[in-house]
Parts: structure tokens; sequence; C-alpha cells
């Protein structure tokens, strides 16, 4: 198994040179680009050279990215991993406040960028300028000589910034070991799709729309190089049917919004639209067990997945489209160890963060001296080894009673109420209290969740249940990867 990037780089020019890697909509010429393994190589050694060329001992050295999703960034991704460099994707969606913390943590030589942030904030330019440079500045370089072997796979190679939904973001440290020692269990669930459906899932063309400083997206894109797939880039979700009908694809990776978007796809009859879309790997956050079902009603295939970016992403995968088990996040991975103390999963393996940088305290408190990570996730697992998440650790309300109460408990049965877009369960004056979204024409839709609610206390504990319910006027607010934002 290819366990470096330097093995990925030369993997694409000797094993699938002339299969097509990346396709995006170009929209100066008005269609679809394709590049093969071979260009995507290239490209990916001139930019590491370009690199070494600007500063020949980076290794070592933190490079940001702040950009778009799209080919360059890809490109400088695999290339600061391949020149020695520490990568750090950061959230271009955040505010000038949380950037600024993040680049002043990790201390850049260089800052990567597309220009759009900058635009929106002139501050990056005035404290960073010396750091700029352009993305697509590899397209000019002449330094492309073939980069070495990585040296020492336990070194810090990426630091991802986690999408925390309280305080500020920590920076998970990640080596090249961490990083590669999940691609065997990100891959061999393909073979599985194709033994049960017939599928060729070596011809799969992947979709993808998760932002790349997300470790699932991150993940992908080592994963599906490794095997060898296409992977069809959207840009920006605005254009997400353009593109999917410019770039027919069968997998997608998904977020509870996304699989909402395609179940209202598929229950209005506009299937069509969604072209070849068959396979749909979903994470990041708890998907809803009877849209996931319907989804594979309508011949779907869902993948549902659980991993951390403390894990780089391993952690569970569940291929059964049973409908007693597509709520289950799916078996363990069987190279790592897995264990559960006082209700709260512990994982121990290659995959585990290095720890949070700059932050001994914050690791502390995850990640013990035998090397166990404590994931923060209340689970069970029952006797086949499928694994059923319960809620957070950090979630759990703690009456003044003594009782515990876990919110993603309550916000499932919730969500089962037609009337309900989704819920968010929270505590009140030492007492438990719902936040309600009803979608569009909501006012109509809330004599109806207070019904729900009190036929649903009816078969709760007492201290379970819900004595007060407000109605949001809007989708309630989300992380970058679609967790409720509980603060």
């Amino acid at each position: 198994m290819i366990s470096t990037v330097y093995q990925l780089v030369n993997h694409m020019e000797d094993d699938q040179a002339e299969k097509t890697a990346i396709q995006y909509y170009d929209e100066a010429k008005g269609g679809v680009v394709s590049i093969c393994y071979g260009q995507y190589a290239q490209d990916i050694r001139r930019a590491a050279g370009l690199l070494l060329h600007r500063k020949p001992d980076i290794k070592g050295q933190k490079v940001c990215l702040l950009a778009r999703n799209g080919y360059d960034y890809l490109v400088n991704l695999l290339s600061v991993l391949l020149a020695g460099g520490v990568l750090v994707p950061l959230n271009l969606q955040k505010n000038w406040d949380e950037i600024q913390y993040e680049i002043d943590l990790v201390e850049p030589v260089y800052i990567l960028h597309d220009g759009e942030f900058a635009e929106r904030e002139p501050a990056l330019t005035a404290a960073y300028g010396d750091k700029l440079l352009p993305m697509d500045g590899y397209k000019t370089s002449q330094w492309s000589e073939r980069c070495s072997e990585c040296e020492d796979v336990d070194a810090l190679s990426v630091i991802l910034f986690t999408s925390g939904t309280t305080g500020r973001s920590k920076g998970v440290m990640i080596s090249h070991r961490n990083l590669f020692a999940p691609m065997d269990f990100f891959c061999l669930p393909f073979e599985d799709i194709q033994k049960q459906t017939g599928w060729d899932t070596s011809k799969f063309r992947s979709f993808s729309v998760l932002p790349m400083f997300h470790v699932a997206a991150l993940t992908s894109s080592i994963s599906w190089a490794i095997m060898g797939n296409t992977v069809n880039l959207c840009n920006d979700l605005k254009h997400f049917y353009r593109d999917l009908a410019a770039m027919d694809s069968e997998v997608m990776a998904v977020v509870p919004v996304l699989l909402q978007s395609i179940y209202r796809d598929v229950k209005r009859g506009r299937r069509d639209r969604l072209g070849s879309l068959k396979a749909l790997t979903c994470g990041a956050a708890s998907m809803d067990a009877e849209t996931m079902s319907d989804l594979v009603k309508a011949g779907f295939f869902i993948c549902q997945m659980y991993g951390l970016t403390e894990t780089v992403g391993d952690g569970t995968w569940n291929n059964s489209q049973d409908p007693a088990d597509i709520h289950s996040v799916g078996l363990c991975d069987p190279k790592r160890e897995y264990k559960l103390e006082d209700g709260e999963l512990c994982i121990r393996g290659d995959s585990v963060m290095m720890g949070y940088y700059k932050d001994p305290e914050g690791t502390a408190e995850v990640l013990d001296a035998d090397g166990w990570l404590h994931t923060g996730d209340l689970a069970r697992i029952d006797e086949r080894g499928y694994v059923f998440l319960t809620g957070r650790k950090k979630n759990v309300i703690i009456l003044g009673s003594g009782e515990n109460v876990s919110p993603e408990e309550l916000e499932a049965l919730l969500n089962q109420c037609e009337a309900v877009t989704e819920s968010l369960v929270r505590e009140e004056n030492g007492k438990i209290g719902a936040l309600v979204y009803c979608g569009e024409g909501g006012e109509t839709k809330e004599a109806d969740v207070q019904a729900y609610v009190t036929e649903m206390n009816r078969t709760l504990p007492l201290y379970m249940r819900i004595t007060a319910v407000e109605f949001s006027e809007g989708p309630l607010p989300r992380n970058a990867v679609g967790k409720l934002q509980r603060t």
C-alpha cells in the first residue's frame, strides 16, 4: 500500500498516467477541463520544485492554503507535502479574527491564496503581504526536479483546524504515517459495493463538493488517486446541478444538508437531475435513518461512516443496506483498537493524531499516556461489532437532579415529526428546551409540533420531557461540516 506522497506521485506517473484524474468546469472556457494523472503529477512536481527553489530549507516549515476548492488547490496541497513542508489548509469562510489567530499560531513561511479572502479582508495583505503567494504560480515554474522520499513518516506533515462548535479551533497535528494509515480502509468499501451490487466501482467518478480544509476532502483526494479514479470538482455549490450535469458522477461524499437536498429531489420526482449518482458516503454529522432508508429504496447505495479529524477520518464504515443497521455508523477498522470507557468511544492506532498544535493541555484531555484517543462520542457496540452513536459527552445535559440527558437522543425523536425540519435541544433554567425550525411555511406547522411534543413527552421519563419549544425563522446555524452550533 502507498504510504507517502512521494510514492503516490510516482504511482500517478508510472501506473495511471493516461487515466483522467481531475475534471472541473472552467468558467472562462464555458466547459469542462480534464486533467490526466500524468499531467497532475507533473504539476505537483512543478509546484513542489517552486517551493524548494524559493526556500530550500522548507522541510518542516508551515505553508497555509487559503483559497476556494479547485485544481490549483489540489496541486498545491500535495506539492507542500512532497516538498517536505507542513500543510495547513485554512477555512476561507472564517472571519478575519479566526484566520489571523490560526495564521499567527502556526507562523507560516508562505500563504498560498487565490485573492478571494484578501479582497474581502484587506487586513490579510497588510499583515502578511510578504508571505502571500499566488496559488497558480507553479504554472510558469521551471523547477520540476524530482523530489525525494519522505525521510521521517512520523514527523509533522499536516495541521488541520477542527471545526469546533464552541471556542477556538484546535490545530490537529498529523504525520505522514497518520495520513496514510487508513487509506486501505477507505478503499476497501468500494470493493464491497461492487460485490453487493455488481457495479464496476473501478470506473466510479467522484463528485467532490466538500471543502478541502476538511479531513474527508483531504483524505479523499489521496484515496481516489490511489485507486486511479476520477474526481469531478464542484468549486461552488451554487453551480451544483450545472456541474453535476456537465461531469456525470456515480459517487459523492455528503453532509446532512446535501443529503436532504438529494432526498428532496428524489421525493419530488426529480431524480434525473442527479444523473448517474447512486452511491452516497455519509459522514461529518448524524444522518436521519429514515431519509437514508428511503434513498436505499430509491436505488441509492448508502455508505454511513464515522471518523474524526483527530483520527484522519478513520473510525467505522457501514455498507449494510438493511434498515435495521442503517442508523449504525458501522464496523471498526480492523487495524485499529477500540474500547468503550464509561460509554465513551476510544480509539488507538496509527491513524490517531500526534496531538493538538501548541496545546499540551488540550492534547492531554483527549489523548492518554497509553495512546488512546477519547473521542468524546458516546456509543454502544452490539454483539456483531456494529457501532451506534448515542450522543456527545460534552453535550450531555446534567440536570440539578443529577440525571443525564443526551440532547441528540431527543433531537432524533423530534426530527421524526413531519413538521420538523431540524431541531436543537438544550438546557433552559434547569429544564429541557428545544429550538425547532419547520422550513417553509413554518408558522402553519407550529401547532403540529407542539401537539407532537405533548404526545412524545408522555412516552419519556419526567426528567427528559421537553418543557418549552421555541421556533426559529430560519435554518439552525451549523459549522463548515454540517454540525449544529450549540452555543
